[in-house]
């Protein structure tokens, strides 16, 4: 019996560590950019989205955009975030473009309805058992980009299946 729960666990750990990975990693980029943010000394953000290399928006891209933002949230100390429910509501409205690509007009028209003072846009790139993650933040008046981050996420099982992979 003994030697089942330790082959069991043999098994299991390494999966549940992989996915504590996973979230932990994005939880890092998160509050690294949080703190690029607050000396930027922005204080109302908007998440944009987490888009395919090809700029294309699927199911994980939300999923990313999701978390994300909610890690940044959690990071902020100097700036508000824009709640994403009230961000797509808006998209919708205004009937804004919600693919990845996004150009100087729509950031200061959707920061202006947002009265937002910058745009977090991201990319991702998925790999055999890694994900690269770009993170920018725009500037809603200039349109122009004034902090980023860079990071790798381990491809845990979850994520794996997420993507179609298993």
């Amino acid at each position: 019996m003994k030697i089942k729960a330790l082959l069991y666990l043999l098994i299991t750990l390494p999966m549940v560590l992989q996915a504590q990975d996973f979230d932990d990693e994005l939880k890092g980029l998160a509050e690294e950019l949080a703190q690029r943010i607050d000396v930027g000394k922005k204080t109302k953000i908007a998440v944009w989205g987490f888009f395919s290399e090809k700029n294309e928006q699927t199911h994980f891209g939300n999923y990313l955009t999701e978390d994300f933002a909610i890690y940044l949230a959690n990071h902020a100390e100097n700036f508000a975030m824009i709640d994403r429910t009230h961000l797509n509501i808006v998209l919708k409205e205004h009937r804004l473009n919600t693919e990845g690509y996004i150009d100087e007009k729509t950031t200061k028209r959707l920061g202006k309805i947002l009265a937002a003072d910058a745009l977090v846009i991201g990319t991702y790139t998925i790999f055999d058992s890694e994900i690269k993650v770009r993170a920018k933040v725009l500037d809603t008046e200039t349109a122009l980009q004034f902090a980023g981050t860079i990071g790798t996420l381990s491809m845990d099982e979850n994520i794996a299946k997420l993507l179609g992979k298993l």
